[in-house]
């Protein structure tokens, strides 16, 4: 029996779309980014650390447009928040520009 692959994920999705294109616009910038990835025992982190010599440490989440946060995100966030991270919900690379902003955006997704 043959199998597709449902359409919208996480691979294939809007949200990877998006994602991708942000990555390439970052690398273009000169950022250095790493996809980080979740599994069975690992949950709730943002999907990229992005490295810059100039911007620091970023962590990115990526969203597509009307999504919101899990539970295990907002668990996650909120303890990363008090140990003084940021962390930036971005669609794709039109929200650039997000990364610059004083405090964490991730509040809005919920």
């Amino acid at each position: 029996m043959n199998y597709k692959q449902p359409y919208n994920t996480v691979r294939t999705g809007p949200e990877a779309h998006g994602a991708r294109r942000l990555r390439l616009y970052m690398r273009s910038r000169g950022w250095y980014t790493k996809k980080l990835h979740g599994g069975k025992y690992q949950s709730g982190l943002p999907d990229l650390l992005a490295i810059h010599p100039i911007h620091g440490i970023k962590w990115i989440e990526t969203k597509a447009p009307g999504e919101k946060l899990r539970s295990s995100q907002r668990k996650e966030f909120i303890i990363m928040e008090k140990f003084g991270q940021k962390i930036f919900v971005l669609e794709d690379e039109k929200d650039y520009l997000k990364l610059f902003m004083a405090r964490s955006n991730w509040m809005e997704y919920v």
